[in-house]
C-alpha cells in the first residue's frame, strides 16, 4: 500500500519534471523569436522545476 510521503513525492516529482520540460519548450520558443519577447514562463518555470525537484528528494528520504 502506498503511503501519503510516497505519493507526495510521485506529485512533486511530476511537476519537476513538467516544469524542467515547459520550460525548456519555453525557452527554444523564445530563442527563435526577433524582437522583444515576454520570458515571464521561462523564469518562473525553472525555479519551479528546481523547487519541486528538490521537495522531491526531501519526500523521497522520508519513504
Amino acid at each position: 500500500m502506498m503511503n501519503i510521503s510516497f505519493a507526495v513525492m510521485l506529485l512533486t516529482l511530476f511537476l519537476s519534471l513538467f516544469h524542467f520540460s515547459y520550460g525548456y519548450k519555453e525557452a527554444i520558443r523564445i530563442s527563435n523569436e526577433e524582437g522583444p519577447v515576454q520570458g515571464l514562463t521561462v523564469i518562473f518555470s525553472l525555479p519551479l522545476g528546481f523547487t519541486f525537484a528538490y521537495l522531491s528528494s526531501i519526500f523521497y528520504q522520508q519513504v
